[in-house]
């Protein structure tokens, strides 16, 4: 899996691309180690920056904690989401499959994630994240 070529397609074409994810066999540590960490960091990061650039003299220590804090919450959000997936799947005529809640986790987020670059801007960021 191409990381840039995935996040397009689940932009620009979501469908064709759903299709790709439901057939592969992914485990939810490469999904994490390939995929996840690296999108889930995109806005604290940027929020990160935005705040040392932007932050009326709070310091940067402040913005360190607030933005590993935004990683960690939204690494273990990922988890959990997927654990609610797997439990509701047969409430939606699903089967219960924890790797593919997990897919459903961890792809769902992308554009939210992407998203988060303008985090950068503080204002600007929670809009359009909104």
């Amino acid at each position: 899996m191409n990381l840039v070529e995935r996040v397009k397609g689940i932009i620009v074409s979501p469908k064709q691309e759903w299709e790709v994810i439901s057939a592969e066999k992914t485990s939810i540590a490469d999904l994490y180690k390939s995929y996840i960490i690296i999108l889930a960091a995109i806005g604290p990061v940027a929020s990160l920056i935005g705040g040392i650039i932007f932050g009326r003299g709070l310091g940067i220590a402040y913005f360190f904690v607030i933005a590993l804090l935004m990683y960690v919450i939204g690494l273990a959000l990922v988890y959990v989401m997927a654990l609610i997936i797997d439990i509701l799947a047969p409430s939606f005529s699903g089967q219960k499959n924890m790797d593919q809640a997990f897919k459903v986790a961890a792809y769902y987020a992308t554009p939210a994630w992407v998203a988060g670059i303008f985090s950068f801007i503080p204002a600007l960021g929670g809009l359009i994240m909104f």
